[in-house]
């Protein structure tokens, strides 16, 4: 099929496009930015979004790339999945989001999809917004009045709903240290799309052979990447044991309503989050263990 008709401008430095999203909503047009293109072509051409104008903002230099300062790790909103899997420090700091890069759709999409693309689309079956919940990211979003920081988790709200004005741009993502952290993430994808059925992110924290923290998210199984909380509850100050993460793996789906469709019944995606639950506390255990000896 082909997209409904829609008008293109390209946008030649991040104030240019924010001039170019207000020109449009002026007009009352419906104003999408576009970066990578592999989440919002493809609902286009089945026009599941029908966009009047479409604003290029892939080449802005200015957002892209990766930096570290006090600790912290800023990811700027036009990094390619590729871009993240060559950057030595994110290697290094989040073994987990290596995990997701790795199983994530194919090598052209990586090449051309971004993070903040990724992000502001609201997929609820996105693999890395569920690494990005369990690394306690914020989100950093600009418009021609100014600039505004959100966690993650509030700025997710539902299927393809974000907490994006239309006069904001993503522009920036924002981790925390991940010093002497283990994470790993694990998914069981649908074959023709690789989006993951379910998919679960763990990032636990060891101290003397007692969890001290532990940060467990879900994606593809309701209407909204999520953090488990209880997961998370019952392994506060447990000892890394078997039965420990059994018991929080088995909660990892507690009082969610699960999507269902004709790819996954909602049962079987929460028995897949329990089950990826179980093998990411394991693996991100292991990682942790290894990290502090």
């Amino acid at each position: 099929m082909f997209p409904a008709d829609f008008t293109y401008a390209r946008a030649e430095s991040p104030e240019h496009a924010l001039s170019l999203l207000e020109e449009a909503q002026a007009d009352g047009d419906e104003a999408k930015l576009l970066a990578g293109g592999q989440s919002l072509l493809p609902m286009m051409k089945l026009r599941l979004a029908a966009p009047q104008a479409l604003i290029d903002i892939g080449g802005l230099a200015e957002l892209k790339g990766v930096t570290t300062e006090r600790g912290s790790t800023t990811i700027k909103a036009l990094t390619t999945y590729r871009a993240l899997q060559r950057d030595p420090h994110v290697t290094a700091a989040f073994p987990a989001m290596t995990d997701a890069l790795a199983v994530l759709a194919d090598q052209q999409v990586r090449a051309r999809g971004t993070i903040g693309g990724c992000v502001a689309h609201g997929d609820p079956a996105a693999d890395l917004p569920a690494v990005l919940l369990a690394m306690d990211a914020e989100v950093t979003l600009t418009s021609s009045s100014g600039t505004r920081t959100t966690p993650l988790d509030s700025f997710l709200q539902g299927v393809f709903a974000t907490d994006l004005a239309e006069d904001e741009i993503l522009t920036a993502i924002t981790l925390p240290a991940a010093t002497a952290i283990g994470s790993a993430y694990e998914k069981f994808e649908q074959p023709a799309s690789h989006l993951p059925l379910a998919g679960v992110c763990a990032a636990v924290t060891i101290e003397n052979q007692v969890i001290t923290s532990a940060r467990v998210a879900v994606t593809g199984v309701a209407g909204r990447p999520f953090r488990a909380r209880d997961a998370e509850r019952a392994l506060a100050s447990a000892r890394p044991s078997a039965d420990s993460l059994a018991v929080a793996a088995a909660r990892v789906a507690d009082g969610v309503r699960p999507l269902s469709d004709q790819h996954a019944s909602g049962p079987f995606r929460l028995h897949l989050a329990g089950v990826l639950a179980r093998r990411a506390l394991d693996r991100a255990v292991s990682r942790a263990q290894g990290a502090t000896r």
